[in-house]
């Protein structure tokens, strides 16, 4: 069993990582000071079938009610719509300021449940129980929580940190192939933004053979970028949006209905990269290595987009400058990123038609 802590003073967290954790989690939540709670309630992704009763058992454990909330999931679940219909459920348990929210599943149930939870009651106590890679390594750790817009990939949102966060990796072993692709292209993302060694061992394995060293590697890593920057506040904790920004236009161009958001970040992160170069961040034979190594990353190919619609959801995303402009994070060495506000247009246009030649050239 592995732990990583989440150094936050009276917000901090562990992260539980090993196998069979989730049929330990009533022991967990008991060290995380949850068994005070008035009432779990567990909301979970319908395709986590079993794991929903394994955790379920485990929660009763510690002598309170377990409230099952299972839901068919998708990422248009992360609506306003879909918050509703989970604050309705909420009511319809009783459930108080003492509860805890319990959240098995995808990015998806994390980031809807945990915003749920942020929001409900003025703020409830959670628990997330990563289903998928992805969220293993990326949504469940840090605190952000939301829902998308219409215009925009987590438009709505709160920071608000679990308080205990269980990984156990028998939960990834019935996951299709893309699945584990996507997460394995978002622990990509920490080797090049962050840790030269990961990223070269990454490319050692294949996306289903990752092991607990490889995602408490990525974990830790978030943990410092959180501890430093909480909330988003000073730039530190915008490194961990490497390749997400044009990664969320194509998202939401395709109506977070055609990639999976690793594949997409990996897309991004290859636009990223040509970015870097024409903003002399680094020199174009670097920047072309680096894409073939992130060519060998399997992920659909691009459909037919406009780049003036990519270019039009970049402009919407989140991070901007105080002048509007939007922030890329850019590389400049393997491990090293630089933030930069001066990517225009008319480079965001040319990166997105350079990756649609880069891919249909290495399809």
């Amino acid at each position: 069993m592995r732990t990583v802590r989440f150094a936050l003073g009276p917000r901090g967290y562990d992260v539980v990582i090993g196998p069979q954790t989730i049929d330990t989690l009533d022991a967990s939540a008991a060290a995380a000071g949850l068994a005070d709670a008035g009432a779990f309630v567990l909301v979970a992704d319908r395709a986590t079938g079993p794991a929903v009763e394994r955790v379920a058992g485990a929660l009763a454990r510690l002598g309170k009610p377990v409230h099952r909330i299972v839901l068919d999931v998708a990422e248009t679940s992360k609506s306003m719509a879909g918050l509703d219909d989970l604050y309705g459920r909420f009511i319809d348990a009783k459930l108080d300021r003492s509860g805890v929210v319990v959240a098995l599943g995808g990015g998806v149930i994390g980031d809807l449940a945990g915003f749920a939870a942020a929001t409900y009651s003025r703020g409830l106590r959670w628990i997330g129980v990563p289903s998928t890679l992805l969220a293993a390594v990326d949504s469940s750790v840090g605190g952000k929580t939301g829902i998308n817009h219409a215009r925009g990939k987590n438009l709505i949102g709160a920071i608000h940190q679990p308080a205990l966060v269980i990984v156990d990796r028998s939960l990834f072993a019935t996951l299709p192939r893309r699945e584990l692709i996507s997460g394995y292209g978002e622990m990509i993302k920490y080797g090049l933004a962050l840790d030269r060694g990961l990223w070269n061992d990454l490319f050692l394995v294949d996306p289903g053979a990752v092991t607990d060293a490889h995602i408490e590697r990525c974990i830790a890593l978030k943990a410092a970028i959180v501890g430093a920057d909480e909330r988003d506040e000073t730039g530190v904790r915008e490194t961990l949006n490497f390749g997400h920004t044009i990664g969320h236009a194509i998202e939401s161009a395709t109506a977070y209905a055609y990639y999976r958001h690793g594949e997409a970040v990996v897309l991004g992160m290859r636009a990223a990269v040509a970015l870097s170069a024409v903003r002399r961040h680094c020199s174009v034979a670097f920047a072309a290595g680096v894409d073939a190594q992130l060519a060998t990353v399997p992920v659909p190919a691009l459909p037919p987009l406009d780049p003036e619609t990519i270019a039009d959801a970049v402009a919407r995303d989140k991070k901007r400058s105080a002048g509007g402009a939007t922030r890329f994070v850019l590389l400049r060495a393997i491990g090293e990123t630089v933030p930069d506000a001066g990517v225009d247009r008319a480079a965001v246009v040319a990166a997105f038609r350079g990756l649609e030649t880069a891919c249909i050239s290495s399809a």
